[in-house]
């Protein structure tokens, strides 16, 4: 324990985590990605709340180009398609498509079942204090 450093041990888990959901939805949508999948959740759990793409920076903590490319990717491939927000040309209102509708459906099960799979042998009390310390991590960082 001595040895270990946080910051490198989150980052190894973040890339395992993400390495393995990638390969979950590839088995299901080849052309999504962990990432995409979470912000088709994020889209659904807003409904009908206004959505544009500084909400996705701002709820994923990425930066403007890295949204705009995941986004331009997302609407290439049919699960977005952005609109036009009448007060302010400028904002462009992200849409969930009927093929993003479908993708987060079929998503939902495949991240629930990492989620138990990551949460295995922990108890509930292990898991508050586990992210109790991630928060206390997050709010240091920032």
């Amino acid at each position: 324990m001595k040895n270990k450093q946080v910051g490198f041990e989150i980052r190894t888990l973040s890339n395992l985590i993400h390495r393995r959901i990638n390969q979950m939805v590839a088995e299901e949508e080849e052309t999504l990605t962990a990432s995409q999948a979470w912000v088709l959740k994020f889209l659904v759990r807003q409904g009908e709340n206004q959505v544009v793409q500084r909400d996705i920076e701002a709820e994923f903590s990425i930066r403007r180009s890295t949204a705009s490319h995941m986004l331009t990717l997302m609407e290439n491939n049919g699960y977005i398609k952005r609109v036009s927000v009448p007060q302010d040309a400028r904002l462009k209102r992200i849409v969930l498509t009927e093929k993003g509708c479908q993708a987060h459906g079929r998503m939902t099960d495949r991240l629930e079942r990492f989620e138990s799979m990551m949460r295995e042998k922990i108890t509930d009390q292990e898991l508050k204090v586990f992210l109790g310390i991630l928060t206390r991590f997050e709010e240091n960082i920032r």
